[in-house]
C-alpha cells in the first residue's frame, strides 16, 4: 500500500511553492515596489522594486502557512479519502501536529521578513498582527507538552478548534493588504485556492460534520476490571453495528461522562463479534477514570472505523507482531484473522501480572498451530531488543508495532540496520494530541 509520508509529505508542500514562485516570478514584468515600506528588523525599504529579499521571503513564507493549514484543516475532516492517502487517520495525525508547529515557525519568520506599506492605513495590517497572535498562542497551547499534559482533553479540543477562525482572520488580512502574491497568477490562483479548501474544511468540520457522520448506538454490557490499570468495556449495538476491519479503531463518547468529549480507542474485539470491546488502561485525565463512571447499562456512541493498522496488507508473509503494555489491543483482534503463514507475536510488559491477555492468547495459540506468542517481562529480563527475539532471518517478514514510543524507535531502528525495508514495518500511533 503506497501512502504518503511526512517525509514526502513536506518536501512536496515546499517543492510546488518553489516551482509556482519560481515560474511567476521568471515571468514577472509588473511594477509592484515598495514606495515606503519598513521591515520588524531590517529597518525601511523607500522605492524598492518587487524584487528586494523582504518581499519575497515574507510572502512566500506568508503561503506557506496559508497551505500547510489548509491541508491541516482539510486532514482534521477525517474523510476516509484523505485517510487513505496518509496510511490511517493516527498517521495523518502526527503529520497534522507537526504541520501546525511548522507553520508557526514560517508564520514568525514572515512576521518578521515582510515589509510593511506605510503609504495608507489599512484594517488588514492590525487584522494581521491579531491573527498572527492568536494562531501562535493557538498552536503553543495545541502543542506544548506543559499545556498538553495539564489542560484536559475537553478543554484542548475547544481551544484548538479556534484555529479556524484565526486561520480566517489571517486570509482576510492577506487579501486586504497589498501584496506580490496578487500580481503573480499561478501563485494567487494556488495560495487562495488553498485558502479556500482550507476554509471549507473547517466550516465543515464545525458546524457540518454531523450531519455526515452518524455515531452509532450501542450500549454499555460488561465493565470488567482485568486488573494491572487495564479495563475492558463491551458494548452491544442498540441497531446496525459498526462495520470494520480487525486492528482498526474507534472514537467513543459515553454522554453520562461527557455529551460532547469523544475518544480513540482501539476495538478489540474481531469484526465477526456482534458486541465491540474495548480495553482501556489508566495512563491520561481521561482514562484514570473512565473504569469508575462508567457503568452496565450506559448509552456509547461510536464513531468509526479508523485506521490502517491491518495484516491484511501482508498475510502471503510471516508476520512478528510486537506489543508494548496496552499495545497489545489491535493483536487482540487480529489474532482471529485468518492467515495462511506463520504468526509470532511478542507482547512487552513491566511484569507478568500486567499480562492480563495471557490466557486469550493461549487460547488462540491452541486452535492455530501456525500462531505463537511470548510473554516479555522487562522486570525479569530487561528492554526488549530485536537480537532477543532470535529470529532466523529478518526478511520475507511483515513487522507490526504498538505501544510505546521509545520501543517502536528502538525495533525500528533494529530493523533498519538488518536491512528490513519500510514497506514491511507497520506501526499505530497512541497520541492524538
Amino acid at each position: 500500500m503506497r501512502i504518503l509520508k511526512q517525509e514526502i509529505y513536506f518536501p512536496i508542500i515546499i517543492g510546488v511553492h518553489f516551482v509556482f514562485w519560481a515560474i511567476d516570478l521568471y515571468f514577472y514584468a509588473g511594477s509592484f515596489k515598495e514606495v515606503s515600506s519598513d521591515t520588524l528588523l531590517f529597518g525601511e525599504l523607500s522605492n524598492e522594486s518587487w524584487m528586494n529579499v523582504h518581499r519575497i521571503l515574507g510572502e512566500v513564507f506568508s503561503s506557506w502557512v496559508v497551505t500547510v493549514f489548509a491541508f491541516n484543516f482539510l486532514m482534521a475532516t477525517r474523510a476516509k479519502w484523505v485517510e487513505r492517502i496518509f496510511g490511517g487517520l493516527d498517521k495523518m495525525y502526527l503529520i497534522h501536529r507537526r504541520s501546525g508547529v511548522i507553520a508557526v515557525f514560517l508564520l514568525v519568520a514572515h512576521f518578521v521578513v515582510v515589509p510593511r506599506d506605510l503609504t495608507a492605513f489599512n484594517p488588514g495590517k492590525p487584522l494581521g498582527f491579531y491573527a498572527f497572535v492568536l494562531i501562535l498562542l493557538g498552536v503553543v497551547i495545541s502543542a506544548a507538552p506543559v499545556f498538553k499534559k495539564k489542560i484536559p482533553y475537553h478543554r484542548w479540543i475547544n481551544i484548538h478548534r479556534l484555529m479556524g477562525v484565526f486561520y480566517v482572520l489571517g486570509v482576510v488580512h492577506g487579501m486586504m493588504v497589498n501584496s506580490l502574491i496578487k500580481e503573480l497568477s499561478i501563485t494567487r490562483i494556488y495560495v487562495f485556492g488553498m485558502a479556500f479548501i482550507g476554509i471549507t474544511a473547517w466550516v465543515y468540520r464545525a458546524f457540518l460534520f454531523k450531519l455526515f457522520n452518524k455515531k452509532l448506538a450501542y450500549k454499555v454490557v460488561t465493565v470488567s476490571d482485568k486488573g494491572a490499570g487495564f479495563t475492558e468495556i463491551v458494548m452491544k449495538p442498540l441497531a446496525g453495528g459498526l462495520n470494520f476491519l480487525a486492528g482498526q479503531f474507534a472514537f467513543f463518547t459515553f454522554p453520562n461522562i461527557s455529551k460532547k468529549e469523544q475518544h480513540p480507542f482501539t476495538i478489540s474485539s474481531h469484526p465477526y463479534f456482534k458486541e465491540l470491546r474495548i480495553t482501556v488502561k489508566k495512563l491520561g485525565d481521561y482514562t484514570s477514570d473512565l473504569a469508575d463512571q462508567v457503568s452496565v447499562g450506559d448509552p456509547v456512541w461510536v464513531e468509526g472505523p479508523y485506521g490502517h493498522f491491518s495484516s491484511s496488507y501482508i498475510k502471503e508473509k510471516d508476520q512478528v507482531w510486537i506489543a508494548g503494555g496496552i499495545g497489545i489491543t489491535p493483536f487482540l483482534s487480529l489474532i482471529n484473522d485468518v492467515y495462511t503463514n506463520k504468526i509470532r507475536l511478542i507482547w512487552c510488559v513491566s511484569n507478568k501480572e500486567e499480562a492480563v491477555y495471557q490466557e486469550e492468547l493461549q487460547k488462540a495459540k491452541e486452535n492455530d498451530p501456525d500462531f505463537d506468542f511470548q510473554i516479555w517481562s522487562s522486570t525479569d529480563k530487561g528492554r526488549l531488543s530485536l537480537e532477543s527475539l532470535q529470529l532466523d532471518n529478518y526478511h520475507n517478514k511483515g513487522f507490526l508495532l504498538c505501544g510505546p514510543e521509545g520501543l517502536k524507535k528502538s525495533i525500528y531502528k533494529d530493523l533498519k540496520n538488518q536491512g528490513v525495508t519500510s514497506d514491511n514495518i507497520y506501526d499505530e500511533e497512541f497520541a492524538f494530541r
